[in-house]
């Protein structure tokens, strides 16, 4: 739908998914088409926006009183329009669903996480508490089962903090432990699983806070609260940016000297970032990343090291002795010991 060169407005179609009709991309910032990136046989990578200027579409709009009684159609029109459809992922096979197929079992909302060293959801939802409950009202409007809000039972999140519990049609759950305590699927796993003949859907809590801001301003919210973090950030921090920022800039200046790996998402299961080539195609922060995770390369090898104490080694059975001091921190790299 558009070309480099093209001037393109926030909430702008850029692409329709093919091989899922009726999903569409939207740009998360207005500004100029700089590049569009392809890999192999022509595979769509990533479209690059230089931001300039604050020019956005307009989507429905409607009052707080109306979400609870939107008709299903009226909410997948307005969630295809805007982009936001592609915030839910169907489980199995965690794709985004096609705009018309049948409603799911039931709509889980992660508002926990136990990746490590991302940012506390409790933080992020206290803000805006009523978006995030106007978005759980939307989100009900798509499934005639309930919506699960799972949140931590670890203290620092639970059903008293987090708004929305008491949304009709929304079912909070607590979870505790490690992890994976927080990812999706292990909540699907215990509440409601799926199924060859039934499906559930899921989001995150970020856009869980976009879509309430949709449907009550009209406009589409990009915003983003993530972690820069890991051992080899100077700084580690919450940061404020949008949906598929540069990491090129926003790692400028925060990393210790190094031949460092910057990672969109978690250390567990995020992206590596070309960021030290200016045009990569995945220098950006991912569709469904809540935090950059910057550890060094670990091209070193050392001699004899299998017979070293290990005071400063993790390892998940105790044979080091770092296994006396379970509380001390160990700086992780890419190396993973083996023979190569």
């Amino acid at each position: 739908a558009v070309n480099e060169g093209d001037r393109v407005k926030l909430g702008q179609l850029l692409f329709s998914d093919k091989k899922t009709e009726g999903v569409l991309y939207t740009a998360p910032a207005s500004g100029v088409i700089s590049a569009i990136n392809r890999g192999e046989r022509r595979v769509l990578q990533s479209v690059v926006i230089d931001v300039e200027g604050n020019d956005q579409e307009s989507f429905s709009q409607y009052s707080v009183a109306e979400l609870a009684g939107l008709d299903r159609a009226a909410v997948v029109e307005n969630l295809v329009n805007s982009g936001l459809w592609t915030a839910l992922r169907a489980r199995p096979y965690s794709k985004v669903p096609a705009p018309a197929s049948d409603a799911p079992s039931s709509i889980f909302v992660t508002a926990m996480d136990t990746n490590p060293l991302v940012a506390d959801p409790a933080l992020v939802i206290a803000e805006r508490e009523e978006d995030f409950a106007n978005g759980l009202k939307v989100l009900k409007r798509l499934t005639d089962g309930p919506v699960h809000l799972c949140v931590s039972g670890n203290g620092s999140v639970d059903d008293a903090q987090v708004a929305g519990g008491d949304v009709e049609g929304v079912q909070s759950h607590s979870f505790s432990g490690p992890h994976p305590a927080g990812l999706v699927g292990t909540h699907i796993h215990f509440i409601d699983p799926v199924s060859d003949h039934k499906t559930v859907w899921s989001v995150g809590y970020q856009d869980v806070l976009a879509i309430g801001t949709l449907f009550t301003t009209g406009c589409l919210d990009s915003r983003r609260v993530i972690a820069l973090s890991g051992p080899q950030v100077e700084n580690p921090r919450l940061i404020r940016t949008r949906l598929g920022a540069s990491l090129t800039e926003l790692t400028a200046g925060e990393l210790a000297v190094g031949a460092n790996r910057v990672i969109s998402g978690s250390i567990l299961s995020g992206r590596t970032a070309s960021i030290d080539v200016a045009d990569g195609a995945y220098s950006y922060l991912g569709r469904y990343h809540n935090q950059i995770t910057v550890i060094l390369e670990g091209h070193q090898r050392e001699f004899f090291r299998y017979m070293s104490l290990g005071t400063d080694r993790h390892s998940a059975f105790p044979i080091y002795l770092s296994a006396l001091n379970k509380g001390k921190k160990i700086s992780f790299t890419t190396n993973t010991n083996g023979s190569e």
